[in-house]
């Protein structure tokens, strides 16, 4: 029916039959039914003319993606139906906005409409587009989860018209789909559409691996042994009076796909088939004496038992899990009552149409994990990771009383901490884990007790404790704090420099008390001072902008002529200073192409959005390769008075061009300065290093150490704060 429905045949597409089955599930009898066809018809009035890539009437397209969520995913809903026929009308009609669409058809439909509008009226390149609105469905789909239902209904149908774009079209939605719609699928336990979807992209993302896997699955389906399994396991519950229907089940292309390394093999999946014993009533204690008649009639594999009864997964799914082993195959087996079995197989699905028995608990999960992913500020990529790593096998960690919650694998303490609490993330300095202290990059495990350790004021957290993070809060919690840290530091930067300037053109910080300042302030864009201090401290307005608009603040330039911002230059002796008296690794980077040290004399720094990098003031990536003029260089003075806000752990390698010259420079080491895992290469023909852990606690310590080594024979690999007990080895 769909395929005669849905052809795409150039010219085609017949509304009235399309009505006619559209009122086979939606009778246009009750009265609420009625906004439906209301948009059907105003849809096709605004689509009028336009047309597919394959030929078909562009109208063909949202009747489709109607027609899934009606037909395939049984949501009878008039609002989401009505959403899905008008979900791309924002996007190609000009003159259609939220405020129109929420006059004709209300605020639910309207904000379902505009949750699944593309960002594309702005002027960004197309990778910050794809993200934002990936950021915006997110988002919107965390205050009304329908947007995300109507995206992926919308995206099956791309999918399944895919062979009309043209090949590197067809590459781009089939690996977005990969790394974010079936992921999400999977996350609202959508099992039949998240293996469509994975089906369709690794088809065209890998034709002929999926061709050969495909052909070797196909033997599965009558294979002996599946037979005989099955007849095994029908005959014992028949033995028991246990009446429960059986059936196997041959797993899909999504199950041979490694999502972390990119692969689709034979070896990625842990077995190929498995099976599944439903009982008709749902009686859970019938569910563990199943498992019983399962282990004692096949030969179950030791430790594979998985409770997701008494320990659902994240996305409410439960089951019982063994594993057997038969004739050198090992198959799993699933035990469930019917209603496990119905959200197993449709998830939030099966309850759409009767809300109130989706569980609040698990509705307030799954609008947390959208939100969280949605308001990331990291890279694109990480939050394409964050996605697909809420497909990843689970561990269940338990709290001092007793309460267990759910992780993905390779969660570690922190990712524990800020689900309990946003403050005791904050100031997690740690946590004991079997009456052991562990620090908060510690992995989870299955069964662990985890009690955190709480310091007394916020933990100062490192760039690199956002990567080894895997929840979405965690990452995001700290993502922000990140943020904010850079973005006080351009701050104090921002507003030295721009003092500074003053200064150096015979005025007084009273200059940026004058009238005029709101209006330069417009001029260039910026709302604030606060603002403007931030972007010249991020190396984005140059203080020479804001000076070029104010009155009577004299210009240093030949013959008293005015030159506009982006002409004004200095000669190099007259450089700002840049008082640095802290560092902070979220701020402060040493540059790997000339490796200065902190304290070190003569260092330059540049500013970015990312914070402070140092270089070496002969470094020839800032004079020759990059060619920056003067003024976007600073001097660095390092503040040594006092000592830094917390100690830092220094990763330091010495070089040298043999082990007797290597060895004795070692031995200069001030016996104050704390040294920890040395390692190093001793080896004939190799260039000879040491690699060691330093924890310093000032500027002073820094230039006694770096002071004891000849210049060029040691840098710094990496820092990160002492306070956060970061574990940054390999």
């Amino acid at each position: 029916m769909y395929q005669q429905l849905f052809a795409e045949e150039p010219g085609q597409f017949d509304v009235g039959i399309y009505r006619l089955r559209m009122e086979e599930l939606l009778p246009p009898d009750n009265p609420a039914n009625a906004l439906f066809y209301r948009a059907l018809e105003y849809a096709l009035d605004l689509h009028e003319g336009q047309m597919r890539k394959s030929g078909a009437p562009y109208i063909s397209h949202p009747c489709a993606v109607a027609y899934i969520l009606a037909k395939e995913m049984g949501i009878r809903d008039p609002e989401m139906l009505a959403a899905a026929v008008l979900h791309d009308v924002i996007e190609d009609v000009p003159f259609i906005d939220y405020e129109i669409l929420e006059r004709t058809f209300g605020t639910v439909v309207a904000d379902l409409v505009e949750g699944c509008t593309k960002m594309t009226r702005l002027h960004q390149d197309r990778a910050v587009l794809k993200d934002l609105t990936h950021s915006k469905i997110l988002q919107t789909a965390s205050r009304r989860l329908g947007v995300l239902v109507v995206k992926l209904a919308d995206r099956l149908h791309n999918l399944r018209t895919l062979h009309h774009l043209p090949k590197p079209k067809q590459q781009r939605i089939a690996q977005e789909t990969l790394e974010i719609y079936a992921p999400l699928a999977a996350k609202l336990n959508i099992f039949h559409l998240k293996r469509e979807l994975y089906h369709l992209s690794l088809s065209y993302l890998y034709p002929k691996k999926s061709k050969k896997i495909l052909n070797a699955l196909r033997s599965l389906y009558g294979h002996a042994s599946i037979l005989e399994i099955t007849e095994r396991l029908k005959e014992a519950f028949a033995h028991r009076d246990m009446d429960v229907i059986v059936r196997s089940r041959v797993k899909g292309l999504g199950t041979y796909y490694d999502a972390a390394k990119g692969t689709l093999r034979l070896a990625n999946a842990e077995n190929r088939v498995d099976f599944t014993v439903v009982l008709p009533c749902n009686d859970v204690d019938a569910c563990y004496c199943a498992l019983g008649v399962v282990n004692s009639t096949l030969t179950p594999v030791p430790r594979s038992l998985r409770d997701f009864i008494a320990n659902p997964k994240n996305n409410g799914y439960m089951s019982l899990h063994t594993r057997i082993h038969y004739k050198g195959e090992n198959y799993l087996v699933k035990v469930r009552t019917a209603a496990m079995d119905e959200w197993a197989s449709h998830g939030v699905l099966s309850q759409w149409n009767n809300p109130e028995m989706i569980s609040e608990a698990y509705l307030k999960d799954i609008s947390e994990f959208l939100r969280s992913v949605g308001e990331y500020g990291g890279p694109p990529p990480q939050r394409r990771n964050l996605i697909q790593l809420s497909e990843a096998e689970e561990v269940t960690v338990y709290t001092p009383h007793g309460d267990a919650h759910t992780f993905p694998v390779g969660s570690i303490v922190l990712d524990f901490a800020f689900k309990i609490h946003s403050d005791l993330g904050n100031h997690c300095m740690g946590a004991i884990i079997g009456g052991r202290r562990v620090p908060p990059t510690q992995r989870l495990k299955d069964g662990d007790t985890v009690r955190v350790l709480k310091a007394e004021t916020a933990v100062r957290f490192d760039p690199d404790l956002e990567r080894l993070c895997v929840t979405p809060k965690a990452r995001n919690a700290i993502s922000k704090e990140i943020a904010r840290r850079r973005r006080n530091c351009a701050y104090h930067i921002g507003r030295d420099l721009l003092l500074q300037e003053l200064l150096s053109h015979g005025s007084t910080p009273r200059a940026l008390e004058r009238e005029e300042v709101p209006l330069i302030l417009e001029v260039l864009n910026v709302k604030s001072l606060e603002d403007l201090f931030v972007m010249i401290g991020q190396d984005l307005i140059s203080p020479h902008a804001f000076l070029y608009y104010l009155q009577d603040v004299p210009k240093k330039s030949a013959g008293n002529t005015r030159l506009r911002p982006e002409e004004e230059d200095e000669p190099a002796h007259e450089r700002k200073v840049l008082k640095v008296n802290d560092l902070d690794p979220a701020v402060h980077r040493f540059a790997g192409c000339c490796h200065p040290y902190p304290g070190e004399p003569k260092v330059l720094a540049t500013l970015s959005e990312r914070g402070v990098t140092f270089h070496r003031s002969r470094c020839s990536d800032v004079t020759e390769r990059h060619g920056l003029p003067p003024h976007k260089l600073l001097d660095v003075r390092w503040g040594d008075e006092s000592p830094w806000r917390s100690p830092m752990a220094m990763w330091v390698r010495v070089m040298g061009s043999d082990k007797q010259a290597l060895l004795p420079l070692l031995g200069n080491i001030p016996s104050e300065i704390e040294v920890r895992r040395l390692e190093g290469q001793f080896r004939t023909n190799l260039p000879q290093w040491v690699t060691f852990q330093v924890i310093l606690k000032g500027f002073e310590d820094a230039q006694r150490l770096f002071g004891c080594f000849p210049s060029g024979t040691v840098i710094v690999e990496r820092y990160g704060s002492l306070d956060a007990a970061i574990d940054l080895e390999d």
